[in-house]
């Protein structure tokens, strides 16, 4: 039995219709190396950074070897009531790159640590006397995870339609500023969205928001002076502004924290992902202090925040993402990120122009993305025209794996130049073949 035929009979996969698979086996992967997977077919770009988290590549010299080094010590221990060097240097590492905060509280996943930031801020109103502050709102198009309470907060129903009936309303702000958007700028979208805050001012706990880039709704990007409205309305009304870094920081967009971008200081911001450049799971929230001493007092207060996760502040994890820092700083790999943005958009115009197949570019950072044009999508016999895109990419050495019909590249912040130009002429080769 080969081992594809071994996989389909044990193994369920995340994020897919598991009869896909009878026509598109799995990928047998042997090893990876910065920007490459190294699979029983042949060697395949990783142009989406494996799911968004291998900032760094794979298997980094310096996060392996911190990695290896703790490994040695002990691997995990309860973070409750006790401590240890390597989690106090992390912690420090965070706040140093992130100097708007106090302190830094650990999860083990995306989802769980916007869900604590959530927590955080009910409790905070409860405790200041203003439990009527109970809902929140999110963004459009947004995604903040796979719990109840952060499928609720996003946006895209793919996800979480199938569990409405357990999630609580949480509305949604609509009339973004979006990037090529023919008709709201930032003043046309702010005349509406000022109304819609202002009516539910006195109930809001918090807003959640992916800042600039809204990934799994698209890769949308929308203006960043948004941003500081939304910061200064928050900071007007005693509401928290909570924002999603997963995906947008640890240099992602150019900066530790995509909110650097415009100067804005959200009361909580959450990372995963490039926290430990993608080597082992692990979150966090930060905060400041004036949120942190409201939960500050005798047990007997009951104001404790009791949230718990057995594996938070995993010495793995930390140990990964305490070289992630050391190689973010020694290879100054934010501001490379800065420097080098222009590479990704070039690419895609570079596709366009050669197959006049994409149209709505938009790009920032170490990400870029495109739509398939519409009249191509109508003309197709199918509407997966993006899965066979990604199917075809596959067989060319590239792991396209697209979001509906757009077109995104997210690759490790470190990818040599000459990939992403392999990569493009790999895309003009797959998209002509496919989308004839």
């Amino acid at each position: 039995m080969s081992l594809q035929e071994r996989d389909l009979k044990a193994l369920w996969h995340p994020c897919s219709q598991m009869k896909d698979y009878e026509s598109f086996p799995p990928i047998e992967i042997t090893s990876a190396k910065g920007s490459l997977l190294h699979s029983s077919g042949g060697d395949i770009i990783d142009i989406i950074s494996s799911w968004w988290c291998k900032s760094l590549g794979h298997g980094h010299p310096e996060i392996l070897s911190s990695v290896k080094a703790q490994m040695d010590k002990f691997e995990h221990v309860i973070l409750a009531n006790t401590t240890n060097t390597l989690i106090v240097d992390l912690c420090e590492k965070i706040l140093k790159a992130c100097p708007s905060y106090d302190k830094v509280f650990f999860c083990d996943s995306g989802s769980d640590s916007v869900e604590v930031a959530m927590k955080m801020s009910l409790q905070y109103h409860l405790q200041t006397g203003n439990s009527n502050r109970k809902k929140f709102l999110s963004l459009q198009n947004g995604y903040h995870g796979e719990t109840i309470l952060t499928l609720a907060a996003g946006d895209c129903g793919l996800y979480g339609a199938p569990f409405a009936s357990l999630m609580p309303q949480i509305d949604k702000i609509e009339e973004l500023p979006y990037v090529n958007s023919e008709s709201n700028d930032l003043e046309t979208s702010w005349a509406k969205i000022e109304p819609f805050l202002d009516k539910n001012a006195k109930s809001l706990a918090g807003i959640v928001i992916e800042p600039i880039l809204q990934g799994a709704g698209g890769m949308l990007i929308y203006d960043p002076k948004l941003l500081v409205r939304l910061e200064k309305w928050c900071n007007e009304n005693g509401v928290h502004l909570i924002a999603d870094e997963i995906l947008t920081g640890m240099g992602r967009l150019g900066y530790a924290r995509a909110c650097e971008a415009v100067n804005v200081k959200p009361h909580f911001s959450v990372f995963s992902k490039g926290l430990t450049a993608g080597f082992s799971p692990l979150a966090c929230v930060l905060t400041t202090d004036d949120i942190y001493e409201v939960f500050y007092d005798e047990y007997e207060s009951g104001k404790a925040f009791m949230h718990s996760n057995t594996y938070c502040g995993n010495a793995i994890g930390a140990a990964a993402a305490v070289a992630a820092f050391k190689v973010y700083e020694e290879e100054k790999t934010f501001e490379r990120v800065r420097q080098d943005s222009y590479l990704l958009d070039d690419s895609l115009k570079e596709v366009g122009e050669a197959t006049g197949f994409l149209h709505n570019y938009r790009s920032m950072g170490f990400v870029a993305a495109a739509d398939i044009k519409p009249e191509i999508v109508e003309g197709s016999d199918t509407k997966r025209l993006g899965y066979k895109v990604y199917q075809e990419a596959v067989k060319n050495g590239l792991l396209l794996r697209p979001l509906g019909n757009t077109i995104y590249l997210l690759p490790p912040l470190n990818t040599p130049k000459e990939l992403i130009t392999k990569s493009t002429s790999i895309i003009i080769d797959t998209m002509k073949s496919v989308l004839k």
